[in-house]
């Protein structure tokens, strides 16, 4: 048995039984397309600080998504896992990301670190062409981006 509620700006979100986890899918076209959503949130929904710190994610900025696509880069030629077929710099980044999941967390940490107490991280997670085993993951902390990680 599922529940759902219907909260703006995110759409209709649903949970199984007595669940805190919430779900849909959603999307953020300045930062590639479609994304399931899931939310670890409260037995009645997401928190408030939930609710703002997703706000402050799906308001268009090319400036984050600028920041997101060097940072992106940067990790891509640091861990050297991309095929020689293959050329990537912040230019071609966005065509070989292929959104997979938004995780917004019920606390300020995160897999690779933290963000400021009284704020909820957010993991962005992206599949790449070379490898369907692991995301990319972006976390945003607050408005910004973290160090990013694979997971």
């Amino acid at each position: 048995m599922y529940r759902t509620i219907d909260l703006m700006p995110f759409g209709v979100l649903r949970a199984k039984g007595r669940s805190k986890v919430w779900q849909t899918s959603l999307s953020i076209p300045y930062l590639g397309g479609d994304f399931q959503l899931v939310i670890h949130g409260e037995v009645n929904g997401p928190s408030a600080s939930q609710r703002t710190a997703l706000t402050l994610l799906i308001e268009p900025s090319e400036m984050l998504r600028d920041e997101i696509a060097t940072k992106v880069v940067e990790f891509i030629h640091a861990c050297n896992i991309v095929p020689v077929e293959f050329k990537v710099d912040v230019v071609t980044v966005w065509s070989l990301l292929t959104p997979e999941l938004i995780e917004v967390h019920t606390c300020h940490e995160y897999a690779y670190g933290e963000g400021e107490l009284g704020t909820n991280a957010i993991s962005i997670g992206y599949l790449t062409p070379w490898t369907n085993e692991q995301l990319i993951q972006v976390p945003f902390l607050n408005g910004k981006i973290g160090v990013v990680y694979s997971e």
